[in-house]
């Protein structure tokens, strides 16, 4: 992609640019856009298109867990991936990254961010070596925990992370997370959560988590947990190929079920990598959404998890598209999406054949 400071795009104020298929919540067809304020704007009908777009186009393809500090996070865009979310890093930094993708003309991804990820004292992952000073945030008790959201708030969080992790420490007490979701809620803010070990899947749900950053990968999730899930509208964020990276383990195993029937009881099921976890691939990650098929996640399940469900009245700046349409079957599709190309609409043309 070029710098800002490169060559303008032919692309003007009023340009008609078509599409041969469109998602936005679903298969919308052939659509026509009309260019206007900085945004494409879909038509009631079709118009002679000034630029043609040879496939589908997307206004967004999400990565729902990334840590941007152990990546280059210059390379997302390109790479098919126009939005991400940062799930946990020392707090200043990820402000940072925040604004920056905010700015006009930024060529970063949408970036929004937790900041500082919440635990008790010496919970995970204070002592862990991928986490840089101030990542975690170590609470002593609930009356800590107003105070811990609020910062991370303040910094430009739009999601609250805690971790439950008894594989590697101690794990918040009932009363401290159930503090953390209440403090987040009052403000708003959702609040994912990192579980590992026996029955932290279940602790987690009981405080409220709004999401789970990993699909739990170290016990079989028991079926009132699951039945649970689904009936709160819990969303799972997928994570399968850091069990392996291409080469399943027992973890993966546990996992890939686990995903397989949250996904049949009806649970949102998020397509995210936890990139910067080992040997992943930057921008879309085919394994991954293999992986997902896999597991029984259909094809329009599978494109929702990246794609999203919503039907913007106008897409830009950034958009994805993908040469060709969406092949019929799950598995065909986790190929096809891998060949994403992310852009801005000002620079849309330069992804073009």
């Amino acid at each position: 992609m070029p710098t800002p400071d490169g060559p303008a795009s032919m692309i003007v104020e009023g340009s008609v640019i078509g599409a041969r298929q469109y998602w936005a919540g679903g298969w919308r067809g052939r659509c026509s856009f009309r260019l206007h304020d900085g945004l494409l704007h879909p038509l009631g009908s079709e118009e002679p298109a000034d630029i043609e777009v040879p496939g589908t186009l997307f206004p967004r393809l999400s990565d729902h867990h990334v840590h941007l500090g152990l990546i280059d996070a210059d390379a997302l865009l390109p790479a098919g991936i126009t939005s991400v979310v940062d799930l946990g890093w020392e707090p200043q930094a990820a402000s940072t990254w925040h604004t920056e993708s905010s700015f006009p003309g930024s060529t970063l991804p949408e970036i929004r961010i937790a900041g500082a990820l919440l635990t008790c004292v010496g919970g995970y992952p204070s002592r862990s070596e991928w986490a840089p000073p101030g990542a975690t945030v170590q609470l002593a008790s609930p009356a800590d925990a107003e105070a811990a959201v609020r910062a991370q708030i303040g910094l430009g969080a739009s999601v609250i992370k805690v971790t439950v992790n008894s594989d590697a420490g101690p794990v918040p007490s009932a009363e401290l997370l159930a503090a953390i979701v209440s403090a987040a809620r009052a403000h708003g803010v959702p609040v994912a959560a990192h579980t590992q070990g026996a029955g932290t899947a279940r602790l987690a749900l009981d405080a409220g988590v709004n999401v789970f950053a990993h699909t739990p990968f170290t016990e079989r999730l028991d079926d009132d947990v699951i039945e649970r899930m689904s009936r709160a509208g819990t969303a799972v964020i997928s994570t399968l190929d850091i069990h392996g990276w291409g080469e399943p383990d027992s973890a993966f195993e546990t996992a890939q079920d686990n995903l397989r029937r949250v996904a049949a009881a009806g649970a949102r099921i998020r397509y995210g990598t936890d990139l910067g976890n080992g040997a992943l691939p930057i921008g879309v990650n085919t394994r991954e959404l293999a992986a997902m098929a896999a597991a029984g996640i259909d094809r329009d399940a599978l494109v929702a998890s990246i794609a999203g469900v919503w039907n913007p009245p106008a897409i830009g700046p950034r958009l994805a598209w993908i040469p060709g349409v969406p092949p019929e079957t799950a598995e065909e599709t986790a190929s096809w999406l891998a060949g994403a190309r992310g852009t801005t609409i000002d620079y849309l043309e330069e992804t073009l054949p």
